[in-house]
């Protein structure tokens, strides 16, 4: 799917303030800006009354500069001053995936 293993996941998981706006565009143009990077492999997200967005990466380099890009830290900082109510992050080495897919015959 993403990369031969180990690779590494960020997990972020936040609740939203009631402010979101230009919270879209923001999220957007971070999803963007990561695919830029090196290192990035991917990433897959969810929202209903929490969010859930984890991106991937090849080492943990790769995600400590992604975490100190300014653009991302511009961001960072209009998350906790307007958007968050909350968030963790946690930080994953993947060893193993697995995949189920359902063919329609």
């Amino acid at each position: 799917m993403i990369s031969p293993q180990p690779y590494y996941a960020v997990i972020f998981i936040s609740t939203q303030s009631e402010n979101t706006l230009g919270y879209s565009e923001m999220a957007t143009q971070m999803e963007h800006l990561a695919q830029q990077q090196a290192g990035y492999l991917g990433m897959d997200h969810a929202r209903s009354a929490i969010g859930i967005t984890i991106s991937y990466w090849k080492t943990e380099a790769d995600i400590l500069n992604w975490k100190n890009n300014l653009e991302h830290l511009k961001a960072q900082h209009l998350g906790k001053k307007t958007w968050y109510n909350s968030y963790s992050i946690r930080i994953c080495k993947v060893e193993r995936e697995y995949h189920f897919k359902r063919h329609e015959d």
